[in-house]
């Protein structure tokens, strides 16, 4: 069945007919108020929640609202753009003209367009259309009404001490929380819309007298070269923006704090926020902030210390102990102490399988779990956390199948992922794990260092908008004496950034 399509000939095709595009494109606002209609029914298809309301006395049409009951409140319709509307021609018999119109609605964002195009951009985007009998004008009024979430508590990135704020889905929500924290004139906010289809919009944000103005250039070019049908998420955007795509380690940051989006504007690098996305992106960024979370600033500066010593220290537990294990005990067994290869010799006695098979088959049961866990509700996580973690890994231990020194280090390893603060950074790890350990089980001990070369090597050539990603580590860069803390290490970046147009792709 499946080689059916290799060893058959292929059958003959006849290819559909492409349908053309109904959108209008640019056409000129015509002073007809029927036609104008007529060229936004048929652009978009006249679907069942397109409203169209007609403000006449009777005899002649001055007006027509025009809007989507799905995206337009419809109280505030009537409430703004009907009522004044029609208490003109209440005691009017002349035209309504479009200094009148400007002047009678009272909504707070009136927008005045001069093609259809941008006309039907609007329509789709929430705002309603008000068109005037005799005049060569639309007026796009926004009077959003369709579902929004609250500003709730960040669900990825919890926090014990700190703001309880967390981004949601709406754009303008999210741009209103971060100029609650930076009150300065020199943030800069510019909007571009992205998706030939979906027209979503992005916003850059940064400090227009800390950003290295470079470096907000090439984000600037590198989303005007972005062709796709739609953006539905800010992971779109992460994935056609970064330097290299193939490497498994994230070459930008997303997180769905507003602090943290406000503590990486006032280091100097630029924000990128997407509509309907409550994640949003920041760059250029380096392996260190991966481990760093905003509730490190607000502690002590030694207690943030060792928080970032134990994370840094958990990564390199979780990725390198299967790995040497397996390469002690199958490969290198002379470099254990002789009491440790007797106890472990004599706790493999009755194992059916080998180590090699039996600990990766652990770890593979803990990735089952995992991803069971997270795709369900917090009370099933409790019931898969310890009906399969525990009930099953006590069960296989007492069966005989597994050894407990096994159990215990795979799970101690998938624990000990879970430091790294930043869920992309923490599945890179997962995957780097699993080369190492077959690493160890073929070449041994050795086999597990150069294969650790290896990794750092392809880390250090990594690039992020120019940053490199193993700063300052790699290359080392000295602070200036004239900066201190964090402030000093991001201009050293940016003074350094090497910027390339398609730097890595």
């Amino acid at each position: 069945m499946f080689f059916d399509k290799f060893l058959k000939a292929s059958k003959k095709v006849v290819a559909s007919e492409k349908k053309s595009s109904s959108t209008v494109r640019y056409r000129e606002i015509n002073k007809s108020l029927e036609e104008n209609l007529e060229n936004i029914l048929k652009s978009t298809g006249s679907p069942d929640d397109l409203f169209i309301h007609r403000v006449e006395d009777g005899v002649k049409i001055f007006a027509v609202a025009v809007y989507f009951d799905t995206l337009v409140d419809s109280n505030l319709l009537g409430q703004h753009i009907i009522e004044p509307l029609n208490k003109f021609i209440q005691g009017n018999t002349g035209t309504l003209t479009e200094k009148q119109v400007k002047f009678l609605l009272s909504a707070s964002k009136l927008i005045e367009v001069n093609d259809l195009h941008n006309a039907i951009d609007r329509l789709l985007s929430g705002f309603a259309l008000v068109l005037v009998a005799n005049s060569k004008s639309i007026f796009a009024v926004s009077l959003p009404g369709f579902a929004r979430r609250s500003i709730e508590d960040a669900q990825t990135e919890r926090a014990v001490k700190g703001p309880r704020e967390g981004f949601n889905e709406t754009i303008t929500d999210n741009i209103g929380l971060i100029r609650r924290y930076i009150k300065d004139p020199n943030l800069r906010l510019e909007k571009k819309k992205i998706g030939e289809r979906t027209k979503t919009e992005i916003a850059v944000v940064y400090l227009n007298d800390v950003a290295n103005p470079d470096i907000v250039k090439e984000v600037h070019k590198r989303l005007e070269q972005i062709k796709i049908d739609g953006i539905l998420e800010s992971g779109y955007i992460a994935e056609l923006i970064t330097d290299r795509r193939l490497t498994p380690f994230p070459l930008v940051q997303e997180t769905e704090r507003p602090d943290k989006v406000a503590s990486a504007i006032l280091e100097g690098r630029v924000a990128i926020m997407v509509d309907r996305s409550n994640f949003n992106i920041i760059v250029p960024v380096t392996s260190n902030e991966f481990y760093q979370t905003q509730e490190d600033f607000y502690s002590n500066w030694i207690t943030g210390t060792i928080i970032r010593l134990i994370k840094a220290a958990g990564t390199i537990f979780a990725v390198t102990l299967p790995g040497f294990y397996i390469s002690m005990i199958s490969v290198n067994p002379e470099l254990l102490p002789p009491s440790v290869v007797q106890l472990e010799a004599s706790a493999r006695t009755q194992m059916p399988f080998p180590a090699v098979f039996e600990m990766i088959t652990t770890l593979f049961a803990y990735e089952i779990l995992r991803e069971a866990s997270v795709r369900y509700t917090t009370n099933m996580n409790m019931i898969v956390g310890v009906g399969g973690g525990i009930v099953m890994g006590l069960a296989a231990i007492n069966a005989g199948v597994v050894s407990g020194i096994t159990v215990a280090l795979a799970a101690f390893c998938v624990l000990a992922t879970f430091t790294t603060s930043n869920p992309a950074k923490e599945q890179a790890w997962r995957w780097i794990r699993y080369i190492l350990f077959f690493a160890g089980a073929i070449f041994g001990f050795m086999g597990v260092i150069a294969t650790g070369v290896i990794v750092l090597a392809h880390m250090a050539g990594l690039k992020s908008f120019g940053v490199s990603y193993l700063a300052p580590w790699a290359p080392p860069l000295m602070v200036d004496s004239r900066c201190s803390g964090e402030t000093s290490l991001v201009a050293e970046l940016q003074a350094t950034a090497d910027i390339s147009p398609a730097a890595g792709r």
